[in-house]
């Protein structure tokens, strides 16, 4: 949209590449999050990856990343959002090694936060995992990408004869 610079890829999912990015006008970095070239031709898709955006605009909670803008110029859909200058769970514990208790009891409150502020708006995120928890640099802790997030009311996109979500995590 001519207002986004994107620097560097720094993530990518099943559905979708996160990039490093310049607002221009605003003149600030953040996340621009952009469906993959094969996903634009299914209705299915864009309609996750609209409702992520949905879902998460609605949201206002210091634990929940926050979305600012999305958009689709020329079959390309995008979502800019908060940029989290830190570490994902899965690499913080990698690296760390095991939590201290003190530590995972802080962690697990701030995501706990965060999922009531959504279940709260009716929102339930469907795909909590250690690479859907962000850090800040000064630690807070940031949950993020609601795109198999349910609405309340279970309006969803899942089909019968389909499993949406990570596997290892599907309780």
């Amino acid at each position: 949209a001519e207002r986004y610079e994107l620097i560097e890829k720094i993530a990518e999912g099943g559905m979708a590449r996160v990039y490093r990015a310049r607002d221009l006008i605003l003149k600030r970095t953040v996340a621009v999050k952009i469906l993959k070239d094969q996903m634009t031709g299914d209705a299915a898709f864009i309609r996750r990856f609209e409702r992520e955006a949905q879902s998460a605009a609605a949201l206002s909670h210091p634990n929940i990343v926050n979305i600012f803008d999305v958009g689709e110029e020329d079959g390309i859909y995008y979502m800019v959002m908060e940029y989290v200058d830190g570490a994902n769970l899965k690499d913080y514990i990698r690296k760390q090694g095991p939590l201290l208790p003190s530590e995972a009891i802080r962690i697990a409150r701030q995501i706990a936060e965060a999922l009531e502020q959504a279940h709260s708006y009716g929102v339930v995120h469907r795909d909590v995992k250690p690479q859907n928890i962000l850090f800040s640099k000064d630690g807070k802790v940031k949950v993020t990408d609601f795109g198999i997030a349910i609405a309340g009311d279970g309006v969803t996109v899942t089909v019968g004869d389909q499993i949406i979500g990570s596997v290892q995590y599907i309780s």
